[in-house]
């Protein structure tokens, strides 16, 4: 009987031998096709995969993205998925729908692939983008076109209808959550000047999507040209402020264009004028039981926040602006007469 001791010495032997021989060379495999243009494989792929380091570079922007890092796409539910996942996003602009058929499983933050066309045609168009055609807002009875890639960013960053919706002359409302509201993205909105509650006032309310922020969009400012020192900002980052040595700092590089003169956001003071009426109406607003310290409608199923649809319509007015986060510089002719006469209607 073999011993366990040479029946391993036999098998390593034989695996000795066996790596040691070579049989005869298989045939030769189909050579790869060609591009319909005549490139071949290595030519596709050098279009993107080269050695200029642009690729890196927008990857590594992406990274200081909230797209991207957020965290936000944890919302994968059949209404939210649409905006704060990769998939959902894709699966409507396919369908038209504004929920997903489903839940989405194992879900991606917004990503790359989101909004360009990687890997759909291996050729220059692969920049392109997912959609640049105009749209017809959730909440303000507008289509909303801002020109070629803009258009990419209202589908997202817009107003969510209202419920219940204040009338002006209608009946009360009665609000039974406490984040009423427009929900966290309303730029486009604001941007094109539509979606507020427009209570009659001092203050005229300009045609919507006639200002010149509405003519320049969105990448002229939140893609703008990278800051020096400032890789959190400008380009693939959307971010318009970043860390500098300690302090915040503001990119302005898409600004100067038009504004030479132009040191910071707060030009001509609009951020300060509009802060000041903002804060105005937050106190009124507290006061009269309508809104937390921190900003929460205080209001519940339970207990429900009737208002008038003009005192309904203030709340909406006050968080558009403080979801907007712009201080006004989104569209500033609508933003001041929004504010305004809001907090005239408050009776201040």
């Amino acid at each position: 009987m073999i011993s366990l001791l040479g029946g391993f010495a036999l098998l390593i032997a034989g695996a000795v031998l066996l790596s040691s021989c070579e049989g005869p060379a298989g045939p030769p495999g189909l050579d790869g096709e060609d591009g319909e243009d005549g490139r071949d494989a290595n030519e596709t792929c050098i279009i993107c995969h080269n050695a200029e380091v642009v690729l890196l570079a927008k990857q590594q922007q992406t990274l200081s993205s909230h797209h991207l890092t957020g965290g936000n796409y944890g919302r994968n539910h059949t209404d939210c998925a649409v905006c704060h996942t990769h998939q959902g996003f894709i699966e409507v602009q396919a369908t038209g729908l504004l929920e997903t058929a489903n839940t989405i499983d194992d879900p991606a933050p917004i990503n790359c692939r989101t909004c360009h066309l990687i890997h759909h045609n291996y050729d220059e168009s692969d920049w392109g983008l997912v959609t640049t055609s105009a749209v017809d807002l959730r909440h303000g009875d507008a289509t909303v076109d801002l020109g070629g890639s803009d258009n990419l960013c209202v589908n997202c960053h817009q107003s969510l209808a209202l419920n219940p919706l204040p009338v002006p002359g209608g009946a009360d409302v009665s609000i039974v959550s406490s984040r009423y509201g427009p929900h966290h993205g309303p730029q486009a909105n604001t941007l094109w000047g539509v979606g507020g509650y427009e209570i009659e006032g001092s203050k005229s309310y300009p045609a919507p999507g006639t200002h010149a922020h509405a003519n320049a969009g969105c990448v002229m400012c939140h893609m703008a040209e990278v800051p020096y020192g400032g890789v959190t900002a400008g380009g693939h980052t959307f971010n318009m402020t970043y860390e500098y040595h300690g302090s915040t700092e503001e990119n302005i590089n898409g600004c100067v264009g038009c504004h030479q003169s132009l040191e910071e956001f707060d030009y001509n003071d609009l951020q300060t004028e509009v802060e000041g009426l903002m804060a105005q109406i937050q106190a009124i607003m507290v006061t009269n039981g309508w809104l937390t310290e921190s900003g929460s409608v205080i209001a519940s199923s339970g207990t429900p926040l009737v208002l008038s649809p003009d005192e309904a319509g203030a709340i909406v007015n006050f968080k558009t602006m403080e979801e907007d986060r712009s201080h006004g510089i989104h569209n500033p002719v609508y933003t001041v007469a929004l504010l305004t006469n809001t907090l005239e209607s408050l009776g201040k």
